[in-house]
């Protein structure tokens, strides 16, 4: 985008898919447009494989997803050279289970059921591998009681084999199925550059895309103390999450896997409150965690409820005027703390 604002605008699109209805059922008509761009990942470009058509909520979750796992993507090409396996689960737009490792996609999709079995009943799935019938098998029935199956509002990937198109036809599933290729090869290059609006009453807003990634040798990042291998890894997955959740947020990860999403909340000590709620609703232990914030903490009372818990590492943006008190009591308690400027790293979103 510009540094400076166009003096006019105009939107125009082709009917892409028509809606049941909108985020409600009385909110008749609704469509998803689509403008023309040659982006892979663009919304349309995801194919039915079997299932209803999405609905208005699912592409509005398929968008954020879409934000969620690029960045996460790009986090680790950036740092790591290269892309690991991701699946990845939503609710109401925001992540509410996610896990990354190297190999074993079905076990990749297990720990992401595991991080919050709750809230992942009905949500979305995308993941960056194919979607074989061991996949499916593990997103459906993992950690359900014998018999049971958890209902989830569809499963999106680069591909599904005939044996998991098979399983969910067979056994009675309604799950949406959404393939693209293009989920196979993310990267830093996947991020969406392009300008995001936002209706507002009698017009529209306009502004630059979110597209900051961490980057672990950034000479602005200010590192007191030094994480591990594994710790850094947990933080990039905390920022590319939390960042790319409703702010504010606390996101917390444990090797690997997300065991806490706290987000939206108006005090910053909440969301580290919520987060840490979330740990303990669904059984996991909060030890030796990492933990980012979408931005910085005002007070040092967020971090506090974070060190009681036990978290070792976090990532979080400087620019309070009690980033001292906040390095000193993370200092003090043994916790790894890296600081990126708040002017460049701050991941409000979703406002």
């Amino acid at each position: 985008m510009e540094n400076k604002p166009k003096d006019e605008m105009e939107f125009s699109g082709r009917l892409a898919l028509t809606c049941k209805y909108g985020e409600n059922g009385y909110q008749v008509p609704a469509a998803l447009y689509e403008s023309g761009s040659n982006d892979p990942l663009a919304l349309e470009k995801f194919q039915i494989v079997a299932g209803t058509e999405p609905s208005y909520n699912n592409l509005c979750d398929l968008d954020r997803l879409l934000q969620t796992v690029t960045h996460l993507a790009a986090s680790f090409e950036v740092n790591r050279g290269s892309v690991p396996l991701i699946s990845m689960g939503v609710k109401h737009g925001n992540s509410c289970g996610a896990s990354v490792a190297a190999s074993n996609p079905a076990e990749v999709a297990r720990q992401m059921i595991t991080g919050d079995p709750l809230a992942i009943f009905g949500g979305l799935v995308m993941v960056n591998y194919p979607v074989t019938e061991e996949v499916a098998e593990a997103l459906v029935s993992h950690g359900m009681p014998e018999g049971q199956r958890r209902p989830l509002d569809g499963i999106i990937a680069p591909s599904f084999d005939s044996s998991a198109t098979g399983f969910f036809q067979r056994k009675g599933d309604k799950c949406r199925l959404l393939a693209n290729p293009a989920l196979a090869g993310l990267g830093r290059s996947s991020l969406d550059a392009s300008p995001r609006y936002r209706y507002v009453r009698g017009g529209f807003l306009a502004q630059p895309n979110y597209t900051y990634i961490l980057d672990l040798k950034d000479p602005e990042l200010k590192k007191y103390g030094q994480a591990t291998r594994q710790q850094e890894d947990d933080m990039l997955i905390a920022k590319a999450i939390g960042d790319t959740s409703n702010s504010n947020t606390i996101t917390v990860i444990k090797n690997g896997q997300l065991i806490a999403n706290g987000v939206g909340q108006q005090a910053r000590v909440r969301g580290s409150k919520l987060a840490l709620n979330l740990v303990s609703y669904s059984g996991h232990d909060a030890k030796g965690a990492s933990a980012s914030s979408d931005s910085f903490f005002p007070f040092t009372d967020g971090v506090e409820v974070l060190a009681e818990a036990g978290i070792k590492a976090i990532v979080a943006t400087s620019g309070s005027i009690k980033d001292k008190d906040v390095v000193k009591f993370c200092e003090d308690r043994g916790i790894v703390l890296y600081h990126i400027p708040d002017r460049k790293g701050r991941g409000f979103f979703g406002h």
